[in-house]
């Protein structure tokens, strides 16, 4: 069953006529594509990209990070920033920090949405009865998707999206 949750400046943005039908699809950058089509790799029960797979275990990164569980270290290896595979414009202030417009973080955020779609699928390809959750944000300095397996008793964030004030945050659950 796939189910998307937003908090209220993700969903007045996305959703201005009042159905996720309305929304345009987004094309995906060759790299991203690639990085994309490259698949799921299962290690030590956590799913990463393939592209993302490097020599270190889960459990040795763990330990090194300090990271509570597999969601955890699923979410920091499955991260990216969105604002590197989109055609936005990342303007950059006086100070040095990083300036994406409101009509650009719409672009993250539905960019991050066919990036979900295209993991959902790649997923289910490897392993067909797991639960995922992407987890795609937008805010006035950057966009982040990532993703990890649904286990029971861990979580990554706050299930109250509202909480996040300061970004657009949506929530694409598939569990098969």
């Amino acid at each position: 069953m796939l189910t998307i949750r937003m908090n209220e400046s993700a969903a007045a943005a996305l959703q201005p006529l009042g159905s996720t039908a309305a929304l345009p699809a987004a094309e995906m950058h060759d790299e991203l594509r690639d990085k994309v089509s490259r698949g799921v790799v299962e290690s030590e029960g956590a799913l990463v990209f393939a592209a993302h797979h490097g020599s270190d275990s889960p459990t040795a990164a763990l330990a090194r990070m300090g990271w509570p569980d597999l969601t955890h270290y699923e979410c920091q290896v499955n991260s990216f920033h969105l604002e590197d595979y989109a055609p936005v414009e990342v303007a950059l202030l006086e100070d040095g920090q990083p300036q994406i417009s409101d009509a650009d973080q719409v672009t993250l955020l539905r960019l991050g949405l066919a990036v979900a779609d295209a993991v959902r699928n790649r997923v289910r390809a490897h392993a067909s009865r797991t639960p995922i959750r992407c987890i795609i944000s937008a805010n006035d300095t950057n966009g982040v998707f990532r993703f990890h397996r649904i286990r029971s008793g861990e979580q990554w964030g706050v299930l109250n999206l509202d909480q996040y004030q300061w970004e657009m945050a949506v929530i694409v659950d598939d569990r098969p």
